[in-house]
């Protein structure tokens, strides 16, 4: 198996961009679950507590025929912290995914620049790919 040379600073500046994408790409994603997470369990809560409420209202009602027309109205709560969640949720994935283009694009010119340095240094001296299958 051929060796893969690390001592060229081209390579290793190559090699850090990408550890470098990586790394933010993992710190956006997992930034991004974290406030996915927080956002789902304020709405557990909200939920939770809209359900209480429900409960207590058709509990509280004395007329039979009245109870459609209280649970329409303690179920509109509840649908517009539903909208309300789901607006949320829009933000943190389209903030998550312009910050991955973007850092994606940063990374990809560095990446491009480092890999042009690399090859303009010769990284072949012997004229073969440093991939080129042994046979």
């Amino acid at each position: 198996m051929p060796t893969f040379p690390t001592d060229n600073p081209a390579l290793r500046a190559q090699l850090d961009t990408q550890v470098d994408l990586f790394t933010q790409m993992t710190r956006h994603a997992v930034d991004a679950a974290g406030q996915i997470g927080e956002l789902n369990l304020r709405m557990m809560r909200q939920m939770f507590d809209d359900q209480l409420r429900f409960g207590r209202a058709l509990a509280a009602c004395r007329d039979p025929f009245q109870m459609g027309a209280v649970a329409m109205r303690e179920t509109q709560p509840t649908v517009e912290h539903l909208r309300a969640w789901q607006g949320e949720l829009m933000k943190v994935l389209g903030a998550g995914t312009a910050n991955l283009a973007r850092d994606a694009n940063n990374s990809s010119w560095q990446a491009a620049r480092g890999a042009d340095s690399y090859m303009q240094s010769g990284a072949a001296p012997d004229g073969k790919a440093a991939h080129a299958p042994l046979r």
